[in-house]
């Protein structure tokens, strides 16, 4: 390093287009003159290039030629283009910008474009231009260690959110399991949701399926309700919202009378948007594929079963699933209520940590 020169470490120069004429001769000549003071400078043709080497090596500053020296001209305009090509792709970026003997209104549009700094390649000394770019090097660890910061903080608040949420769902259970308790001694039910099995509700026109598809669901635990027609199910269904009563997933047969299965699915879904469901068909229908994938329809089965087993199986499993997420929304909606001041400020400190 030169005697009483202080330069980066790392320094990326963005060439124009004229890097090779005689035009570009000040910039080689800056570039050489980095090199002797200890630089290691790299000349790359695009922002793109640039911005992979800053994002390896976050002590490096860009120094971006803005001289279109190939054909004597640049624009304000273009100017700006390409330092912003390389300030949104790199946010700490810290830019610093360069032409020959450059207008005023050249030096502005960078400047607004997210340059540090500007540096005026036929008039400023090599000790003035390495001042400017170990600013912009000093500006960059600057921002460095403010991300470095905000990661910190945004990890610390997440960890103290999750700490939250962990102790509210055990005051939650513990209210619960208090709530049932007083329930029964005072001999009243009770419309809090304890521990509990899946509860598939079946909706078969052929009474004997329905009663085969419910016993072999309850051998695997599952709570089971059957009934033929969709308004009986959906009847139900309602009677069992205002009990406070849990459903997790519908095997419905697409083909009943009066409203037929996907119509059993919108209307069930209503008040339980995470309600789980399974059409039967006897038949592929790609145009019914796309009008269920549409509702959210988890699988088909298809009339006649080659294998139960796997079919309850696969009911199981998504019954379950359903029924966590039913209990996963449950505490976050009781955490909410509790916490909307606590989660407002929260929010709010995310959006700042994103810009």
């Amino acid at each position: 390093m030169a005697k009483g020169i202080e330069v980066p470490e790392t320094v990326i120069v963005v060439a124009s287009r004229g890097w090779g004429g005689g035009a570009a001769r000040p910039l080689r000549e800056l570039v050489d003159r980095l090199v002797a003071a200890g630089a290691e400078t790299a000349v790359v043709a695009d922002a793109a290039e640039a911005a992979r080497a800053l994002v390896d090596d976050e002590g490096a500053v860009v120094l971006i030629d803005v001289d279109d020296a190939a054909r004597g001209l640049t624009t304000p305009a273009l100017a700006a283009a390409r330092v912003a090509d390389i300030a949104s792709a790199v946010p700490d970026a810290a830019p610093v910008a360069a032409a020959q003997r450059p207008a005023a209104a050249l030096v502005v549009a960078c400047l607004r474009a997210g340059a540090v700094d500007f540096v005026d390649l036929g008039a400023e000394s090599f000790e003035l231009t390495a001042e400017s770019l170990s600013h912009a090097a000093r500006k960059r660890a600057r921002y460095g260690a403010q991300k470095r910061a905000l990661g910190q903080l945004r990890t610390m608040v997440e960890e103290m959110l999750k700490d939250l949420v962990r102790t509210e769902r055990r005051s939650i259970d513990l209210e619960k399991q208090l709530q049932q308790k007083s329930a029964r001694d005072a001999g009243l039910p009770s419309d809090v949701e304890a521990a509990r099995d899946p509860v598939v509700m079946v909706v078969e026109d052929d009474r004997e399926m329905a009663d085969f598809l419910c016993d072999k669901l309850e051998e695997q635990d599952l709570t089971t309700f059957a009934f033929v027609t969709g308004e009986e199910a959906v009847a139900h269904a309602d009677l069992m919202s205002t009990r406070g009563q849990a459903l997790d997933l519908v095997l419905v047969d697409i083909g009943l009378p009066g409203i037929d299965g996907l119509e059993v699915v919108r209307r069930l879904r209503k008040d339980r948007p995470g309600l789980a469901a399974f059409l039967i068909t006897g038949f592929a229908d790609p145009s019914l594929t796309a009008r269920a994938a549409d509702l959210g329809v988890v699988g088909f089965v298809l009339k006649p079963f080659d294998d139960a087993d796997t079919l309850v199986e696969r009911v199981r499993g998504e019954a379950a699933a359903a029924m966590a997420r039913t209990r996963d929304h449950g505490y976050l909606q009781r955490i909410k209520a509790r916490h909307e001041r606590v989660l407002s400020q929260y929010r709010l400190l995310l959006a700042d940590l994103e810009k």
